[in-house]
């Protein structure tokens, strides 16, 4: 509007300089106009700034990310297992993500997990993370809720596209084990360039030392979502090195008051418990090298007589990144959940496959497996397919 009526002002004067000589007052009159269009311009400009710093007004959900993972993955035994089977075929997990940015120094995060159990069509919910992130100054933050403990290399970082193999390692899986979260307070922090350190303090785990030893370790002990009994805490420290482009080394230390949760002899007693657990993992214009060991000390008498009082695993896995989308790997895996029974050997697997990238969000996974269990037990081959994003 106010370009046509300047464009006929200017055409108005155009006409007046011959019809009046006095074309300072048609002069003003164009000043004018033009001041009330530079006024409005500068309406429009402060509105737009408005809105880009106050976005939430206009869309609630501005801030907010989602994102899923999940897996299918075909097993193949030589011999029967007793709860898959000779061949088995599982939609293992399906897991959705919701995050949500409040402010520059306040997000939260959430990750809700559906697993189906392998030996039938049950599922089981379970919230994995839901915690708030505060941030306290520069490289130093909280999270207060549940998260996944920072221990190993797998326990935060389990997206099936990020590793090699279907199935995730049997050392991280029993020994430590993943994947593993608990309720409380998390710091962390990165002092220095490279240098990152988190100190956790949460509930601990709760079992009965009569059921160590078996194949799954401690993963039985996991308190997982829902109440937890917080009588006896546990602290986990993790200190890692990041300086060097590929490399990452760690270690992580957790220290258990008890991990029976009660003094009571039908349960085996106070069991303080420590676990230990180094890492490193490099990566050189393809190759690739990823080792860990852990280990758990229970002092209790019962564990002691049983000799399930030490849980000890580690493996070695090479790979090699021939392009974009194809990766070879091997990995060997040493473990033990009875290390002091007498008699008791570690259990040995060996996996070597294949992964091949669609993109780098969806991947196709094949690897055989051998083993020194009885009867030939643990050997066989595994498919699978993985996605996230």
């Amino acid at each position: 509007m106010y370009r046509a009526t300047l464009m006929t002002l200017t055409l108005l004067a155009a006409g007046a300089v011959h019809a009046d000589p006095d074309v300072d007052a048609l002069r003003a009159e164009l000043a004018r106009q033009q001041s009330l269009i530079d006024q409005q311009q500068a309406r429009l400009d402060a509105l737009a700034d408005a809105l880009e710093k106050q976005p939430m007004a206009a869309n609630p959900l501005a801030g907010t990310t989602l994102g899923m993972y999940g897996e299918v993955h075909y097993n193949h035994l030589n011999a029967d297992d007793p709860v898959t089977g000779r061949d088995n075929i599982h939609a293992h997990r399906v897991v959705f993500l919701v995050g949500h940015q409040f402010s520059d120094d306040v997000k939260m995060y959430s990750e809700v997990e559906f697993e189906g159990a392998p030996d039938s069509s049950t599922i089981e919910t379970e919230v994995e993370q839901f915690f708030v992130n505060l941030r306290l100054a520069t490289n130093y933050s909280v999270d207060v809720g549940q998260f996944l403990l920072p221990v190993g290399l797998l326990n935060e970082t389990h997206e099936p596209n990020v590793f090699y193999g279907v199935e995730r390692n049997p050392v991280e899986e029993r020994i430590i084990p993943s994947t593993w979260w608990e309720k409380g307070v998390m710091l962390h922090a990165a002092p220095l360039p490279g240098i990152s350190a988190d100190f956790a303090v949460h509930n601990g785990l709760r079992g009965d030392i009569a059921t160590l030893g078996g194949d799954e370790g401690l993963r039985e002990f996991r308190q997982e979502f829902g109440g937890s009994r917080a009588g006896d805490l546990a602290y986990t420290l993790r200190v890692k090195y990041t300086g060097v482009p590929g490399l990452e080394i760690g270690a992580a230390a957790q220290r258990q008051e008890n991990i029976t949760q009660t003094s009571d002899l039908a349960v085996g007693g106070k069991a303080p418990a420590t676990l230990y657990e180094a890492h490193a993992d490099w990566h050189w214009r393809g190759i690739g090298l990823r080792g860990l060991y852990t280990r758990w000390d229970i002092d209790n008498a019962l564990a002691r007589s049983l000799g399930t009082d030490k849980l000890e695993g580690f493996y070695v896995e090479p790979s090699w990144r021939l392009s974009e989308r194809v990766g070879l790997f091997t990995r060997y895996n040493d473990w033990n959940t009875a290390a002091n029974m007498p008699g008791r050997k570690d259990t040995v697997q060996i996996n070597t496959g294949v992964n091949y990238w669609i993109v780098p969000q969806v991947v196709l996974k094949a690897d055989i497996q051998s083993s020194n269990l009885p009867a030939r037990q643990g050997d066989g081959f595994n498919l699978g397919m993985g996605l996230s994003f």
